[in-house]
């Protein structure tokens, strides 16, 4: 007959305010490096154009502010990642523990009828 499935698609149920407000910062942050990409190709054409026109004497000072304005990008690309890779991290740790304790309550028969290796790889999946 009619079968229905009630699922939430985004739950969050595993995570806490920290890994929220992480995932939040990540994403802010990845926005706004990919929305800075286009003026980091108009400061390398505008570096290669200096290497390219301006005497070579004159070339160390024509090239000081790039690495300044280049530099925060750099950890505008490093951070959203990290943000994300940290909040996962976090969120694995809670379902392992939280299946491990689940494992743990259950009666012995449980490891008489599942394989000898079968905990041990659900733990890690």
């Amino acid at each position: 007959g009619n079968f229905e499935l009630n699922m939430t698609p985004w739950s969050f149920q595993y995570s806490n305010w920290q890994d929220k407000l992480l995932m939040v910062l990540g994403t802010t942050m990845a926005i706004l490096h990919r929305a800075g990409l286009p003026l980091t190709m108009i400061v390398f054409g505008d570096m290669t154009d200096r290497v390219f026109l301006f005497p070579s004497d004159s070339l160390p000072h024509q090239l000081i502010p790039f690495p300044i304005f280049l530099f925060p990008f750099r950890y505008a690309y490093y951070y959203p990642v990290s943000f994300w890779m940290l909040a996962a991290g976090w969120q694995i740790k809670r379902i392992r523990q939280e299946f491990f304790h689940a494992v743990m309550t259950q009666e012995i028969r449980w490891f008489d009828v599942n394989d000898v290796g079968e905990f041990n790889s659900r733990l890690l999946e």
